[in-house]
């Protein structure tokens, strides 16, 4: 039965991890294997001379993913905004 009227998809978790695992490796073919997802956040910066926060132009599903090579663990923001996504290496002292 559709939620709030919208026919949602029928992919078990499984199947959209694979997906998403398939669309990183596009990007990196090193990623072997995603550890965690969230669907959906926003940068922000903090400017210490102002006291504030400014948005980023980057948005979307976030993943933290594991590589066959070093840099081993990485995060990535599939970036709604642009054709730019955020790609950070995971360090001991991140």
């Amino acid at each position: 039965m559709p939620q709030n009227g919208k026919l949602m998809p029928n992919i078990d978790q499984q199947s959209t991890k694979l997906l998403n695992l398939t669309v990183l490796q596009r990007i990196d073919p090193l990623v072997e294997e995603i550890l965690i997802t969230a669907a959906h956040v926003t940068l922000y910066q903090f400017n210490v001379d102002l006291t504030q926060w400014s948005r980023k132009d980057v948005e979307g599903s976030l993943f933290v993913v594991k590589r066959n090579m070093q840099p081993r663990f990485q995060f990535i923001v599939m970036n709604r905004r642009n054709t730019d996504n955020l790609v950070e290496n995971l360090f001991g002292r991140f």
